[in-house]
């Protein structure tokens, strides 16, 4: 195809991250930014195989569906796909993403007469991430923060993002200044100069608690200690100060192994309903507080749990689902492949003073064969897997195991619909209720109930 080739297209739905899909002689075209109902003058950026990827040059019919994208850094940062389309058909394109991954990996999605919701939407879709992660440069004057551009290592220098927690913007602003009354130099790649790489903060809403962390290069502390005291006199909120070292510069994973406290406190405190929650640096949380306790329910009325019910919760993290359902079942036993994990899983039981669980490190698909043979006789399993789905290994234990109830809670639709083709050889799956964590995003989660035959 040759060199800034244009047509136009009819865009009929939207992809699994956000972008418009029209089609030109009968392949896939990806456009972003572009919506379903609209026809736009498309360029042709990049041909493979099986589809073409574009862009919109022009608007030739817009869908009644599009707003104008409150944020100034909408199209240029990659953290955000769905600011131009109203926030109640958001949760309906998220719905049929859903429907897709499922009409396109479920063999006879027609015939299994799922039951899928509507989607669970927040009343303010916005000011809702109570975590940022954000890499730094120097423009020439000052020490900025952004988000790289999708697909992409260029940075957009953003001042405010309108999906993060206020606070956590505010401190992410003053821990700039500080930095630059204390010339921490930022590290730059292709000078190899620097020490500064991010800035991280989170705070959760319900608490008030804040901490933060700044990722250095190399092992200078230098002035870390005023940096502290002088952000937490000002902002009461941050209680916890560390610094990471990561000086693995050819990759852009955020965090090194080591954390050094600097000051406050080494944890911040955390609640889900009623259920308390201990916060390291390390510890995964997620993203959307609020959001999170409707997910939970979710989880909870999806099954009705009885007190003589026997939970496993796979891939527990920091045990905060198990922990979360734990009195209203017999016991919960969680599993996770990550051995820091599952300390704060074993300290978050005990700071909530259960008595009926149980978390043990290592591989799934050893473990949980291993519990049954010991004895101890599930009658629900909790899936919450990364984006790349459950491991083949735990998915063939999964298929000889007779437990009776499945409840998965996915992230990625596509995933989602490939594990459950292989698991309903041995399950009926009965309901998917979809929950926004994430608003303006392309993201989904999902809550499914599976029953075995």
């Amino acid at each position: 195809m040759k060199d800034n080739f244009q047509t136009l297209l009819t865009i009929k739905r939207l992809g699994i991250n956000g972008e418009g899909i029209g089609y030109y002689k009968r392949k896939a075209v990806f456009v972003d930014g572009a919506l379903p109902e609209e026809e736009v003058v498309c360029e042709i950026t990049k041909e493979h195989n099986k589809y073409l990827e574009g862009k919109t040059l022009k608007i030739k019919k817009r869908s009644q569906n599009r707003v104008d994208a409150p944020c100034p850094y909408f199209g240029k940062c990659g953290g955000c796909q769905m600011q131009h389309l109203e926030y109640k058909e958001q949760l309906k394109m998220k719905k049929d993403i859903i429907i897709q991954a499922f009409e396109r990996y479920l063999t006879n999605y027609e015939d299994l007469k799922i039951d899928i919701k509507d989607n669970i939407g927040m009343d303010n879709p916005y000011y809702y991430r109570n975590k940022a992660q954000m890499p730094v440069a120097f423009d020439g004057e000052k020490i900025v923060t952004g988000l790289y551009e999708a697909n992409s290592n260029r940075l957009t220098h953003i001042d405010k993002c309108i999906i993060q927690d206020e606070l956590v913007n505010h401190v992410v602003y003053y821990v700039k200044t500080l930095l630059m009354k204390y010339h921490v130099m930022v590290f730059n790649r292709r000078l190899k100069s620097g020490i500064l790489r991010y800035i991280s903060v989170r705070y959760i809403q319900d608490t008030k608690e804040c901490q933060v962390v700044l990722v250095l290069k190399d092992k200078d502390l230098t002035n870390m200690s005023k940096i502290a005291k002088e952000l937490m006199d000002k902002i009461k909120e941050v209680k916890s100060f560390y610094v990471n070292i990561n000086p693995d510069t050819s990759t852009y994973e955020i965090y090194g192994n080591e954390y050094i406290h600097i000051a406050g406190k080494k944890t911040i405190d955390a609640k889900i309903g009623d259920a308390k929650f201990i916060l390291s640096p390390h510890s995964f949380y997620q993203l959307n507080s609020e959001q999170t306790k409707v997910l939970y329910d979710v989880v909870k009325s999806t099954i009705k749990f009885k007190k003589t019910d026997k939970i496993i919760d796979a891939y527990c993290g920091a045990g905060t689902i198990g922990i979360y359902l734990a009195n209203d079942v017999e016991s919960v036993y969680g599993v996770d492949t990550t051995e820091q994990a599952i300390n704060d899983a074993k300290n978050n039981a005990a700071l909530n003073q259960l008595k009926n669980t149980h978390f043990e490190s290592g591989h799934a698909e050893n473990i949980i064969p291993r519990w049954i043979q010991d004895g101890f006789k599930p009658d629900v399993l909790i899936l919450d897997p990364p984006r790349t789905g459950i491991d083949e290994k735990l998915l063939n234990v999964l298929r000889k195991v007779k437990i009776k109830k499945i409840i998965y809670v996915s992230c990625n639709p596509s995933t989602l619909a490939k594990d459950l083709n292989e698991l309903r050889r041995v399950y009926h799956i009965k309901s998917v209720q979809p929950v926004d964590m994430f608003p303006q995003t392309a993201h989904v989660e999902s809550v499914v109930l599976l029953v075995r035959k």
